[in-house]
């Protein structure tokens, strides 16, 4: 009876160790993913809608803005620009014409800097450049390393993302499109934790008004600021606590490629960049923050790139059922593309306070 008693307690220890353990790191994920030790900031009326537009599609994305004017990329109808007036009132559709079309298309993009615009395939690769005039571009690039993005600093040289041959993992470079041979890596920029692709993911943006090129890592706390030439400025951090990706990979039947083995912890989901602001929408809720508020909106947290400041944050509410999936900035108007909408929200308040809230 005793030996039975004995066996019927260890598995009863066995069990509840076990449950106290699946406990912990049910606790931990929870933690980690909705209860950050951070409080966020959120004066009232930051921004304000005021403008409103149906595209009819949800496939549009920001191609970039000039005069007043906002461009809209289209993924199903590659070679078409939609323009916008600042009020969303008025609209154009631009069709592009491609002096070579021998190239094979598969999921081009375009960006608009000012009077240019860039037609692009990183897969390819090649690299397209017209004028906003006559919307006809001709080819400049058609070989190097396959890219992952690409932004415009002026009407010839761009930085990249590249993919790193063989291993694909990523490289921040820049280039000219007058000369070629001035093509210049920055293999430092990038830190990978892991696996040099999928722990490097985010995006970027140059920012004009300061001449710095921001890149905004999508699984991390970290955000980078640099000079055109990708020399470093310094490195800053979201208000958020997750420092390391939390990404589990797994390799493919029959290829050595990879892919997520669980959905991955997005910290950063999207951004953009105006002035001496970076704005950026979080996946990741602070201290003190109803759920309700994450259910019916998506937050959006502003930082200073003068002074490596979190600012404040706000909420831009959904459509319906419907969250934020892009937005620009520009001219103190955020823009925003929610479901088949795009939406134009006035910024204000936080832009003149003169103390940035301490991280």
């Amino acid at each position: 009876m005793r030996y039975k008693l004995k066996i019927i307690l260890l598995l009863i220890c066995t069990v509840l160790g076990v449950g106290i353990m699946i406990l912990f790191f049910t606790l931990s994920e929870h933690m980690i993913h909705y209860k950050n030790k951070f409080i966020r900031r959120f004066p009232q009326h930051v921004a304000q809608e005021i403008h409103q537009a149906d595209l009819r599609f949800n496939s549009y994305y920001f191609a970039g803005s000039n005069n007043g004017k906002i461009y809209l990329g289209n993924y199903t109808a590659p070679l078409q620009i939609m323009e916008f007036d600042s009020t969303l009132k008025s609209r154009k559709i631009h069709h592009i014409k491609l002096k070579q079309q021998r190239l094979e298309f598969r999921s081009p993009q375009i960006r608009i800097l000012e009077q240019n615009f860039y037609v692009f395939e990183g897969i390819v690769p090649y690299i397209f450049k017209g004028n906003t005039k006559t919307w006809t571009a001709s080819l400049r690039i058609n070989s190097g390393y396959y890219f992952s993005h690409l932004e415009p600093i002026d009407s010839v040289n761009m930085v990249i993302r590249y993919m790193k041959p063989k291993r694909g993992e990523s490289l921040m470079g820049t280039l000219n499109l007058s000369d070629t041979t001035k093509v210049k890596y920055a293999p430092l920029l990038l830190q990978k934790q892991f696996d040099g692709i999928f722990d490097t993911d985010g995006s970027f943006h140059f920012n004009s008004q300061l001449n710095k090129v921001v890149y905004v890592y999508l699984y991390r706390n970290q955000y980078i600021v640099s000079e055109p030439d990708l020399t470093l400025d310094y490195r800053g951090n979201t208000i958020d606590t997750v420092s390391r990706a939390q990404i589990k990979l797994a390799k493919l039947k029959n290829s050595n490629m990879k892919t997520f083995s669980k959905p991955p912890l997005v910290v950063n989901k999207l951004s953009a960049v105006e002035g001496n602001l970076l704005y950026v929408n979080s996946s990741l809720p602070g201290l003190y923050e109803p759920e309700e508020i994450w259910k019916r909106a998506s937050i959006i947290d502003v930082y200073d790139l003068t002074n490596n400041t979190y600012r404040s944050s706000f909420p831009i509410y959904n459509i319906g059922q419907k969250k934020l999936r892009a937005m620009y900035v520009a001219n103190n108007y955020l823009y925003a593309l929610i479901d088949e909408k795009i939406v134009c929200y006035k910024l204000r308040g936080y832009l003149m306070q003169s103390k940035p809230v301490k991280k």
